[in-house]
């Protein structure tokens, strides 16, 4: 067995291999549409450095490994994005040779520790414990019927929403910077992790990669009576291969503005436009920290079923 860097520009057909190989990394959710697996391999959302190593057996792709290398917060870390092995070269070393390759690759970019997260009580989960990992946080998903969805019309005193499609208008991205930080709030457990910061250089390189992957965005903010942002959530749908589904991502209240019901005033608005907007699709799927309890109340409030429970660990490098 070989393990060897990924080629985008020469090697698409490997490229194929590895995408047949992880694109079901998060089944029974949505499967992962090529253009997005490219770009989440090449370079992911925010445009970080990244690095994706192929285990080769006689020439043919029977593991990967996609890392990437924050390089504007959180330079101590190495995000694993994928590590996959074919089913029938399982406990064969495979991935414990892609994982050695990775944590070398973390300690070259000069890194301390590598982040990955798997199903709980799935393979990767006693894969990582034997290899000495630490878990550090945990996420549920929760998948909504869309089909079954209705939220009545409603107003929040002093308050009045706005819908955006697709990418953020220039006047706003100032205002799409100070909502998008709030998501630094949210629960860490025990992940040594920094804020992430925002600039409208990296809005800009956020929203291109829409672009490239065919991305349908879907964003309600909630402003204040003076103007000022207070709330903002956020929907995506892919454009070519949605599969039926939707993806809940970002939601976000401004800290003085908490308490209020703005959290679900936005999110019920969004997924009402959503469902007018895309009647092709029927479900729309939600990752949140299980200590985040106020927002697994409102998920639940709306209808979000339990789908499965997701551990990151941290392996020190």
């Amino acid at each position: 067995m070989d393990i060897v860097p990924l080629d985008f520009a020469a090697e698409p057909g490997r490229l194929a291999e590895y995408h047949a190989l992880a694109a079901g990394w998060m089944a029974p959710g949505p499967r992962i549409p090529a253009p997005l697996f490219r770009l989440m391999t090449e370079r992911g959302w925010r445009a970080m450095p990244a690095e994706t190593w192929l285990a080769l057996d006689d020439d043919r792709v029977v593991g990967g490994a996609t890392v990437h290398f924050p390089d504007r917060d959180n330079t101590h870390l190495a995000l694993i994005r994928y590590l996959q092995v074919d089913l029938g070269h399982r406990r064969r070393g495979v991935g414990g040779a892609l994982l050695a390759h990775v944590a070398g690759r973390a300690r070259a970019h000069g890194r301390a520790m590598v982040l990955v997260e798997v199903a709980e009580a799935g393979p990767g989960e006693a894969f990582l414990k034997a290899k000495g990992a630490r878990q550090v946080a945990t996420q549920a998903r929760r998948v909504l019927d869309l089909t079954a969805f209705d939220a009545p019309e409603r107003q929040v005193p002093g308050y009045r929403l706005e819908y955006l499609r697709g990418r953020t208008p220039e006047p706003l991205v100032g205002d799409l910077i100070t909502l998008m930080e709030i998501m630094n709030d949210a629960p860490l457990d025990d992940l040594a992790v920094e804020e992430e910061r925002w600039t409208p250089d990296g809005i800009a390189a956020f929203e291109d990669a829409w672009d490239l992957t065919h991305q349908d965005v879907f964003t309600v903010v909630a402003r204040a009576g003076d103007g000022s942002p207070a709330a903002f959530t956020r929907l995506f749908a892919d454009r070519k291969e949605a599969g039926g589904w939707g993806r809940q991502t970002d939601t976000g209240v401004v800290r003085a503005h908490r308490g209020r019901g703005l959290g679900r005033w936005v999110k019920e608005a969004n997924t009402t436009w959503l469902k007018r907007e895309r009647p092709d699709l029927t479900r729309v799927i939600t990752w949140n920290a299980v200590a985040n309890g106020p927002m697994v109340a409102i998920n639940e409030g709306m209808g979000y079923r339990l789908l499965d429970v997701w551990h990151e660990w941290e392996l020190r490098v």
